[in-house]
């Protein structure tokens, strides 16, 4: 009998341990269904998976602080993607003015069941709704997209797109080239 209790025990070990580590990593999780606004914890850290996103079908919807050389702080998806904001859309009140052809281009990013954040402050996360009446997450009240353009995690090759979408930083704003240049190519219309 008291072999099968210390086996009990050292099972449980592991467990204990996956979990402090986890918590000490400073990437924590809520459940955002019933609310659908302010998700997550607030920690640092970034994601490097190397796997391209299935855009809409994450289990988790994730959003991480990541630096690059080109842009500095941006905000990178559970794939390591980077996140855009556009200058059509307004963030007060939240609306999102990318439809039609534009979301072949730029998926938005769409609210799932369980929202994480690693080093984004999760009072600036919520939602809106779509007009197609999908729900789509917000940062400091901008309505977030992917660009079907970045091909790999870390880039971000649609800065600066059509003057108008811009990588989203940590706390909501435009992320700015490093190089002091202006950001991107000239404005041709909507960037898609």
């Amino acid at each position: 009998m008291r072999g099968r209790r210390t086996r009990k025990a050292l099972l449980l070990v592991p467990a204990a341990t996956v979990s402090v580590l986890v918590s000490a990593c400073g990437v924590t999780g809520v459940d955002t269904v019933a609310g659908q606004n302010p998700a997550g914890g607030a920690g640092s850290g970034s994601t490097t998976l190397q796997q391209p996103p299935e855009f809409g079908k994450e289990p988790h919807q994730m959003l991480s602080a990541t630096e690059s050389r080109q842009v500095g702080w941006f905000v990178a998806d559970a794939g390591g993607f980077a996140l855009y904001r556009y200058d059509k859309d307004t963030a007060k009140p939240p609306k999102s003015n990318c439809d039609a052809e534009c979301v072949a281009m730029w998926p938005p990013v769409l609210v799932s069941d369980h929202t994480m954040t690693s080093g984004v402050d999760p009072t600036l996360v919520g939602s809106v709704a779509r007009a197609d009446g999908k729900k789509q997450v917000t940062l400091a009240g901008w309505p977030l997209y992917r660009y079907a353009g970045d091909k790999k995690a870390g880039e971000v090759t649609g800065q600066g797109k059509g003057g108008a979408w811009f990588a989203v930083t940590p706390e909501g704003k435009k992320a700015q080239a490093n190089d002091g240049a202006a950001p991107g190519q000239p404005s041709t219309g909507d960037g898609y």
